[in-house]
């Protein structure tokens, strides 16, 4: 649909133009359709027959082939950021042979970066992406003072069935493929018992659940790395309210279809209404900063 005129009102409805796809054709209000999680679309407006669109036309199946292209940049990227992490952890215990490890699968995934963007002129380094260490005093000091960014809270203390292990593996599949890593066990549990979480997105590589997080929980942590992958590090509360929200919405919006339990909707619900009204009083407060 990019440079394209589209109906911004599904195909039922009154307004609809024939003429025009719509909106709602290319997956609109899920999050992998159209203004979903990493989608770059942006709207403009367009009246019939006064409006002309001078919209740069693409061919679809070239875009899709770039996006795929583009895809295997960011998964370079991430491993790099995965591999000097565990780096970074080896050079702390003085595994020199973990060291060298890591430091070769560094260089073999920096090599297939630089030929991807040779080979692909659409394509730029982005070496802020290969970073795992934030440059910037302010936001890093407010990383560390937060301790997790984004993260399902617990409201209530309420039973939940854990998720099992096999649907765990399921829904983290892709992600793993794609350079994440799943924390449990007894010390974080304690970590998310510490901040009041069932689970939590570190950043676009690692998430940290709970021994008794559930479905919810998890679709919601893999929201977060979607968040971080598109937009980075949250830089301040109201963009983690933004997040939490967004994420909340999402949740509400599939809960049938990710077949979550009442108690997982109801506890979705109250959280949603929790950080409405945390971002409320964060944007009063930080009014004309």
């Amino acid at each position: 649909m990019q440079g394209k005129i589209v109906n911004i009102v599904p195909r039922e409805s009154p307004r609809y133009d024939p003429k025009y796809p719509s909106i709602y054709d290319h997956g609109y209000g899920k999050a992998s359709g159209c203004f979903g999680i990493n989608c770059g679309h942006k709207l403009y407006p367009y009246i019939k027959g006064v409006s002309h669109n001078f919209q740069k036309q693409y061919d679809p199946e070239e875009a899709i082939e770039k996006q795929k292209i583009q895809q295997k940049q960011r998964y370079y990227e991430r491993n790099i950021r995965r591999l000097k992490y565990d780096l970074d952890l080896a050079k702390r215990q003085n595994d020199v042979e973990s060291i060298r490890k890591f430091s070769q699968g560094i260089r073999g995934y920096q090599t297939k970066l630089r030929q991807i963007v040779k080979d692909n002129d659409f394509l730029t380094r982005q070496y802020d992406r290969e970073q795992i260490v934030n440059n910037n005093a302010k936001t890093q000091l407010f990383r560390n003072n937060l301790g997790y960014n984004v993260h399902r809270k617990k409201l209530k203390n309420v039973h939940k069935k854990p998720i099992s292990k096999a649907e765990l593996n399921k829904l983290t599949k892709n992600f793993k493929k794609s350079g994440g890593l799943i924390l449990m066990g007894p010390d974080v549990d304690k970590q998310l018992k510490d901040v009041k979480a069932d689970g939590a997105a570190v950043n676009d590589i690692y998430i940290k659940l709970s021994s008794t997080a559930g479905r919810a929980t998890v679709r919601e942590e893999l929201i977060h790395v979607k968040q971080f992958r598109r937009s980075g590090v949250p830089k301040s509360y109201g963009e983690i309210y933004e997040r939490e929200l967004e994420a909340d919405n999402l949740l509400l919006r599939n809960a049938k279809k990710w077949k979550f339990s009442e108690e997982e909707i109801e506890d979705t619900k109250r959280l949603k209404a929790y950080y409405e009204e945390k971002l409320k009083k964060w944007r009063q407060e930080n009014e004309g900063l």
